[in-house]
């Protein structure tokens, strides 16, 4: 009786103890970060911030605005160049004094930008031995740092303060992390052959609103260098993409146009010339119809 008196004061004891710390560690801010298990720690030295997804900080985030507010950590289209969408020419400042450029790698180009057989290679193949360092291009944000199986391996997404996006791939090693700000000629990588890949090579892509553009319009790969200053981008720009992706109108005349944030009928009407109403009979629609953001809407 008295041992069983003695554990039942015990347990009491230990219950009035616990309560308070309980309390009080629901008390404590809660910090939310991103977690990628196959992500390695940030370089020693490195300046980690993160983006705080419960308040979407965009004020870490470069260039949002371009971007739609879109910070996507899995997909590398989004947001993506719409079919038709000439509100996408734009001229993007591509260095200054906060912003310079750093060749990603050093070795001679293996496989261009363009038409590969049967397919299009949307990127430029650098060669490098399995280890070499991979330095970001411009400073920005490391959007996208994870695995893809059969594709690019170990790889890495920058959005950068200059409206342009870099990709890194079949890397042997990530250095850097998801939400990351990085400086131009930081390592944020090793080179390697993961990935559909093969032999060492880095896979890099120059992208605007998840359009891979050509790398050769703004970079010298012989010379290692910017070729300009400034790029002006416009639909020409986007027609190495698949159809819908392209921004050319479908081969029967049909053009549609994906539904952003803040649309209205009256707005996608006005910027393609076309009345709601028609826009409504296109789309089997009314006025009072909610638009989804994400949704294709038929403008012709």
């Amino acid at each position: 009786m008295k041992l069983a008196l003695s554990i039942g004061l015990t347990l009491v004891g230990l219950s009035a103890m616990a309560q308070p710390l309980a309390i009080a560690s629901l008390q404590e801010p809660v910090s939310v970060e991103p977690i990628d298990s196959m992500a390695p720690a940030a370089a020693d030295g490195a300046e980690v911030k993160y983006v705080n997804y419960l308040a979407f900080d965009t004020s870490l985030i470069p260039c949002s605005d371009l971007y739609d507010y879109s910070w996507d950590s899995l997909h590398l289209d989004q947001p993506k160049v719409q079919p038709g969408d000439t509100s996408v020419a734009v001229t993007l400042s591509l260095v200054e004094s906060e912003c310079s450029y750093h060749h990603p790698c050093n070795g001679p180009i293996t496989s261009n930008f363009g038409w590969r057989r049967y397919r299009m290679h949307k990127g430029i193949d650098i060669d490098l031995h399995t280890g070499d360092s991979v330095y970001a291009a411009f400073d920005g944000v490391v959007r996208i740092a994870k695995y893809n199986y059969g594709g690019f391996g170990h790889y890495i997404v920058i959005r950068h303060y200059n409206g342009l996006e870099t990709l890194y791939g079949h890397l042997s090693k990530r250095i850097a992390v998801p939400n990351q700000t990085i400086k131009a000629g930081e390592v944020i990588g090793l080179g390697g052959n993961t990935g559909r890949s093969t032999g060492s090579h880095l896979h890099f892509e120059v992208l605007y609103r998840g359009c891979q553009i050509n790398p050769n319009k703004i970079i010298s790969f012989t010379e290692h260098s910017l070729k300009i200053d400034s790029v002006d981008l416009d639909i020409t720009d986007f027609k190495y993409t698949a159809k819908y992706a392209s921004g050319a109108p479908n081969p029967n005349g049909m053009l549609y146009y994906r539904i952003r944030s803040g649309d209205s009928l009256w707005r996608i009407g006005k910027r393609y010339g076309t009345s709601v109403d028609r826009l409504c009979r296109l789309n089997g629609i009314s006025r009072n119809t909610t638009l989804r953001i994400g949704r294709r809407l038929r403008v012709r």
